[in-house]
């Protein structure tokens, strides 16, 4: 490969501009397509060569859509060619991608005269980066850019030589939440705090690393603390909301965005949030409100529109389609928010019977997931292997009685979109059994036994199961039991619906050896389809190929398998369509299994008032009706790939 050091000199130090694209031409199968594109199009710009510079632009968009200073040399060249407007919404777009750009906060400056908020926001992220470290620069930007390892390389060698930078911790603790590792994060935050008690910034991340921790109550407390303190300040009243929120003090969070948008009016990612709000507390036609009300503010804004899609029960009207339609071929309508789009006129054509214009737009919306998805099915199929050669018959004879013996948690788990919501709401209808959430708590332990400071190292899990002692393991299911009393009452059983534990049910069953576990699947084609047609806000990325989801399944069947083998008569397999099909038998077989009595109120799970955040909210809402069971079918030749890959089924 081509060091590309040398052509950064080239064009930054030595403006060698011509040279530097003779070489570029010359030797391009030897450097990165990004950096062939993106150094291509600056030595254009240079040249003057405005058009030639747009057509690397392009390319370089074409493949990586995220790429910050692709939109912020697309800034330079409409810059160039006299359009401000669209010179504004480049910049704009690349500090929304990379806020360490300075030199398009500075470009943004010269564009937002009039536009006071922006200019404020301009002026302050301005001031940041120019009295940030070179060091620290770098770790931002390669943090924005996703490149991890690098980052946290440098902030730690930062630190090592200034160990007190209040900063330098925070960036650390971003790069730990990046990686999923939530104590170390909350540590290094709560150390910040000591150092600048009053660092609305630290403040801020601090409250974040509590959410992903699911620790509500100090997250409630220190965000409610946070506005006493600066009651004027939008982002500590939008942070406590959201906290509020998801601490499920719903009332509470609802009077809070109301003032917000008493101040902020044309705020639409607070009435996503309020949208968001309603759905949770079934109040329907609020949540349908607000999410019109945000696209009636930014027709653009395609979260919205999806999230409407999503409730299930809404049709779009032909007026929206129709808008839908147009901005989808509207070039200059940002490809993140053409993927809400696409998805909710797959919704929109299913809704009317198009079935085959459905899965164009269905499809469309999974290609540009999957274009910019790290994803790899030969990495999950390993990760699998590992757990079968690790998590052996031998593992939970010598350890099963090591872990915490607390019989209070119950793992609903599988495919998402299988039916772990409506098993949820039955479970939950019973007086006995708490509905909390898709807890995260055993991914995060998962996570942190892995012992990963960066992604480039290697895994350590699920090996490290082997060396753990008893009173290590029970300490980790103490605390995982800990963890959730905030979402419990005086109940003395409550749900974990997480879909993915499945791949951790040996590290679940060595750690709460007297855990209830319930697989819940659906015929794979169901299944595989069901998943394929949802736009998840985060994770799943399996599920945006046909033969990413066949692999998938396959791997879950396989492991599934072992954990029956390994783990005799300790878990509950559950199929949706005889869930479907004989409800009341169904029901009194699942209570059965977790020794609870039967109670009607299972059965009659529809009437429950309870909070539901999942996409199926509005579909355990009602009666089960049995039409669905085989819809994939309206898709039928379009899913010839899927039904060839799934070589395993229930």
């Amino acid at each position: 490969m081509i060091d590309t050091s040398k052509i950064v000199r080239m064009v930054r130090h030595d403006k060698e501009f011509q040279e530097a694209l003779n070489k570029l031409e010359k030797d391009n199968s030897q450097v990165s397509k990004q950096d062939y594109y993106y150094f291509k199009s600056v030595c254009h710009r240079y040249l003057k060569q405005s058009d030639k510079a747009l057509l690397s632009l392009d390319q370089l968009v074409k493949y990586f859509p995220n790429y910050a200073r692709a939109y912020q040399e697309l800034g330079y060249i409409y810059s160039v060619k006299g359009d401000d407007k669209k010179a504004l919404r480049a910049f704009l777009r690349a500090v929304r991608l990379n806020d360490s750009l300075h030199a398009s906060w500075l470009s943004i400056v010269k564009f937002a005269e009039g536009n006071e908020k922006l200019l404020e926001m301009c002026d302050t992220n301005i001031y940041y980066l120019k009295n940030l470290p070179p060091e620290l620069k770098t770790v931002l930007s390669y943090t924005n850019e996703g490149k991890l390892a690098k980052a946290d390389h440098i902030c730690r060698d930062y630190l090592q030589k200034k160990p007190h930078d209040v900063e330098a911790m925070r960036l650390l603790a971003k790069i730990a939440l990046e990686l999923y590792i939530y104590e170390d994060a909350e540590f290094l935050l709560e150390s910040c705090l000591i150092f600048d008690p009053d660092n609305i910034k630290v403040k801020h991340d601090y409250i974040t690393a509590l959410l992903r921790r699911q620790k509500y109550g100090l997250a409630l407390d220190t965000a409610k603390e946070l506005y006493t303190s600066n009651p004027e300040q939008l982002v500590a009243m939008k942070l406590y909301a959201t906290t509020l929120f998801r601490a499920d003090m719903y009332d509470e969070a609802i009077e809070l965005y109301e003032t917000i948008l008493d101040l902020e009016p044309l705020n639409t990612d607070v009435m996503l949030s309020m949208g968001h709000l309603y759905k949770t507390a079934g109040q329907i036609n609020k949540s349908i409100e607000s999410y019109i009300n945000a696209f009636g503010r930014d027709k653009y804004f395609g979260d919205s529109y999806w999230s409407l899609a999503n409730l299930k029960t809404y049709k779009f009207t032909e007026e929206q389609i129709q808008s839908l339609q147009e901005m989808v071929k509207d070039e200059f309508v940002p490809d993140e928010e053409k993927v809400f789009m696409y998805f909710s006129l797959g919704k929109a054509y299913e809704d009317m019977g198009k079935y085959k214009e459905s899965f164009k737009f269905y499809k469309s919306g999974n290609e540009y997931k999957k274009a910019n998805s790290s994803y790899s099915k030969e990495n999950f199929s390993e990760e699998c292997k590992n757990q079968i050669s690790v998590c052996n018959r031998d593992l939970f004879e010598v350890k099963k009685d090591w872990g915490c013996d607390a019989k209070d948690p119950i793992f609903i788990l599988g495919l998402p979109r299988a039916g772990s919501t409506l098993t949820e709401q039955i479970l939950a209808s019973h007086s006995m059994v708490e509905g909390t959430h898709e807890l995260p708590n055993i991914l995060a332990i998962a996570h942190k036994l892995n012992l990963r400071q960066a992604q480039e190292e290697e895994s350590r899990y699920p090996d490290i199961l082997l060396s753990l002692s008893e009173p290590q393991l029970k300490a980790i299911g103490e605390s995982y039991i800990s963890d959730s009393e905030i979402f419990r009452t005086d109940k003395p059983y409550f749900i974990d619906k997480m879909p993915n534990n499945f791949r951790h049910i040996g590290l679940i069953k060595i750690i709460l050896p007297n855990a209830k576990i319930i697989d819940i699947r659906r015929d794979s084609m169901a299944g595989c389809f069901s998943c394929y047609k949802q736009l998840f806000a985060e994770g799943q990325e399996f599920t945006y190929g046909l033969d990413d989801l066949a692999s998938y399944y396959n791997d879950y069947v396989e492991l599934m398998d072992h954990w029956k083998e390994v783990l005799p008569n300790k878990i509950l397999s559950v199929q949706y369509e005889d869930l479907v099909g004989d409800l009341e038998n169904s029901v009194r077989r699942i209570l059965d299994y977790c020794e609870l009595p039967f109670e009607q109120d299972c059965v009659d799970f529809y009437k429950s008032k309870r909070a539901v955040k999942t996409p199926s909210a509005e579909q355990v809402r009602q009666p089960i009706f049995k039409e669905g069971l085989d819809y994939w079918k309206n898709y039928e030749p379009y899913l010839l790939d899927l039904a060839k890959g799934c070589s395993r089924n229930c």
